[in-house]
Formats: structure tokens, sequence, C-alpha cells
């Protein structure tokens, strides 16, 4: 029994039956084998995830009785067998289908004929489902109803979105400036076996290629953070400066309170508030871990207004609640669970949170709204009607939204300002 589909197979079954999110769920199940070549585990299973849709298409079609006859391990199987053939160089394709029917025999017992017989029909079949011959959200891997919202809000530029993040994104790490350089980092880990490269978009980032990048010393000593290149750059687009005093309305776990400590070189303060305390005590240990002494954290819900609060902070992040659409690169588990109805139920919870933050920000502070997602629905168009609201008490200083190409994720954010007048730029 092949170990590593193993664990591809462990994980995938928690995140498809249980909805677990696909980090956690590769982590557990990296951590219980040894021996397992790891980063061979993490770009299988998330790209399984990431092709879903595509592969269900294709069961679908094949199967007799279609994909709803299917048990969930032997469909679980059949996907990564289909994902394996069409994606896995390093796998021929007659030994994808022995794997996966080995791995039939090992966790779904009596369905190893079934997965072998569709396989093998796969192959004979293959070219029915060449990609020009797919609807461009089949191709993609995406649903349809998300497909056409994109369209809706971006025209032509829809199906190069789609087709980013079908594609595995890359990983970013996030120097640590309270306890070291850049050029420290890439010296030690290039030491031990990782790629690593200055970005030339950020000064602490640096894009890293390998195995081990969070199981080592200089991660647990706090020399670096897993970060999206694109939330560095809209934090870095605040800049909150030393001696500040910030609140972060939407902090958990943490990746972006730490960043404006560090750029604060641990000078200040910040109030970092989340709704769930377990989630709090991700920031409290991210924070120990970098060296932030400048952090306090507090159970809060962000759309509710305390008046305690008004006038308060010179600068104010709200990384709202959204529908993630922009990194399901990074997290194709989004990917089959976004649906537009439900997008809308964010929209009241996102205005009440930047309602709530223009208040508690001081004359003359900086405030500052993002989201993960390219929903225009969730983004601009909240950001236009809170601040028709405000009349003049606030006004857009920066609004970008970073498209999820040239190793960045989807992501939005808008520069407010309050009771000052300012020159507003778009990107």
């Amino acid at each position: 029994m092949n170990n590593d589909w193993l664990a591809v197979f462990e994980a995938l079954k928690a995140v498809y039956a249980d909805g677990a999110y696909s980090n956690i769920s590769i982590n557990e199940a990296v951590s219980r084998r040894k021996g397992l070549r790891e980063s061979f585990v993490r770009s299988f299973a998330k790209g399984v995830l990431r092709s879903s849709i595509r592969t269900d298409h294709v069961i679908d079609t094949l199967a007799g009785k279609g994909i709803n006859s299917i048990r969930q391990r032997p469909l679980i199987i059949l996907r990564m067998g289909i994902y394996a053939i069409d994606e896995l160089d390093s796998v021929p394709e007659h030994a994808a289908v022995n794997e996966a029917v080995e791995l039939a025999k090992a966790v779904a017992k009596g369905s190893d004929r079934f997965v072998n017989g569709m396989l093998r029909n796969y192959l004979r079949r293959r070219d029915e489902f060449a990609p020009d011959k797919l609807e461009p959200h089949i191709r993609c891997s995406m649903r349809k109803d998300v497909f056409s919202l994109l369209s809706e809000q971006y025209g032509e530029e829809a199906i190069c979105i789609a087709e980013a993040l079908n594609e595995p994104s890359e990983v970013y790490l996030r120097v640590n400036t309270l306890k070291t350089d850049r050029e420290e980092v890439i010296k030690k880990l290039s030491a031990s076996g990782i790629e690593c490269f200055a970005s030339e978009e950020n000064s602490e980032a640096v894009l890293v290629r390998g195995s081990g990048i969070v199981n080592n010393d200089l991660y647990r000593r706090g020399l670096y953070t897993i970060q999206s290149l694109s939330s560095m750059i809209a934090v870095k687009a605040l800049a909150p400066e030393p001696g500040s005093r910030v609140l972060d309305l939407c902090a958990a776990p943490g990746g972006k309170t730490g960043y404006m400590a560090e750029l604060m070189g641990n000078e200040g303060s910040i109030t970092a508030c989340d709704v769930h305390p377990h989630r709090l005590k991700l920031t409290q240990a991210a924070m120990k871990r970098l060296g932030v002494s400048i952090c306090s954290v507090e159970k809060r819900d962000a759309s509710i207004y305390d008046d305690s609060l008004a006038d308060t902070f010179d600068y104010v992040l709200a990384d709202v609640p959204c529908s993630g659409l922009g990194v399901t690169a990074s997290k194709p588990e989004l990917k089959l669970t976004a649906d537009p109805a439900l997008f809308d139920g964010l929209i009241d919870t996102q205005r009440k949170i930047l309602e709530n933050a223009i208040r508690y920000l001081k004359p003359g502070g900086r405030l500052e709204y993002s989201t993960c997602t390219l929903n225009k629905n969730e983004n601009e168009a909240v950001v236009k009607h809170v601040l028709s609201k405000e009349g003049t008490s606030a006004r857009i200083i920066e609004m970008t939204t970073l498209m999820p190409y040239n190793g960045k994720v989807g992501f939005y954010y808008c520069i407010i300002g309050k009771n000052a007048i300012f020159e507003r730029t778009e990107n």
C-alpha cells in the first residue's frame, strides 16, 4: 500500500465527508505517517480538490447510473485516479490506475474492480473530455453560477480569473523584521534545500518552494510567517506607524496583526478582536512566536457597535468575513461550497463592520476594508453603500483589486480616511 496515496485519501475524506479545511486535514494526514513525500501529498490532495468539479463531470458521464450511485470512498479514489492520470507527470497512467486499485482494496473493499473499470474506461474515452470540448466553467472546475457571477462583473476576463484560480498557488513567507532580515532567512532556508526568491513587490516577502517550510526551527523561532503576497501588499498599504494605536477588528488567526506589529517596530498598541475565543488563542500563539508584545486580544463581534471605542484608534483594519473567491487556489475546498445564493447574506455583516470601523477611527486616521474575494458586491459595492451613508465624514484614499496572477491571490482593499478630503486612486 502506497502511504502517500493513503495519506491523500485520508485528507480528502476529511474535507469531502466532514467539511474540514484542506490545510488542516492535510497536516493531520501527514503527521500520522512518517516517510511520506510531503510536498507530493500536499500538491496531490489540493490538486484533487481543485479539479473536483471537472472530475465529477467525467465520473458522472462515465458511470452507468451517474455519480450519485457511487459510494463516497470509491468516489474519492476515482477523483484521485483521474487527477493522477491527467496531472501527475511523475506517475505513469498505468501506475495511477494500479495505485487507485490498490487503495480501493485497502480502504473501499469490494470496489477495486469498479475503480479499475472506470479508470480504464476513462483512458479509452479521454479525448471526449479534452479542454476544448468542455464548457468553460467545467474546464476550469468552477461552479456554473460562480463563473456566471464573475462573467457578469469582469466580462471576458472571467475565463482568465477562473483559469488562474485553478492553478496551484505560490507559497510566500513574510520575514519577521523584529528578529531578522530577509537576506539571513533566505541564506538559512537555502542551506536546508528550500528554494527562495526575494520578491520585488514587497521587501519582507520571499517566494519559497520545497518541503519542511513550517516544520523547522526557523519557523518555530518566529523568524517568518506564511502569508500571501496579496495580503502583505494590503497591510503595507495601510502603513501603521510606530507608536500608533491600532484596532484589528477581525484578527484571527493573526497574520495581518503580526505584520502590522512588525511594521510598527513593536511600538504602540494593537487590539486584536475576533468573535471566536478559540481563534483568538491562535492569534495569541502567533504573537508569542513572533515576539510581538504590543498586542492584546479580546472577544468581540465586530458587527455590533461599541460606543466606548468611538474616535479612539489611529488605524483600523477590517478584514471582513467574505466568500473567499480570490483564494480558492490555495483553499480549494471553497470551490465546493461557494454558492452565490449565500454571498448576499454576508453583505449586511460587512456593511455593519465597516460602519463601526469608521466610527472607531480617530479624525484624520486611516482605515482599511479588505476581503479575499473578487465579488464586487462584497467589495466596491459595500464601500460605496457605507460611504454614501457617512456623507463627508470619510473618503477613499486608495482602492485596489489584486487579481490572482503572477503569484498573487485575488484580494481587494480600500484605504479610507476620516474627516478629511483625499484624492482617490484606483488600481
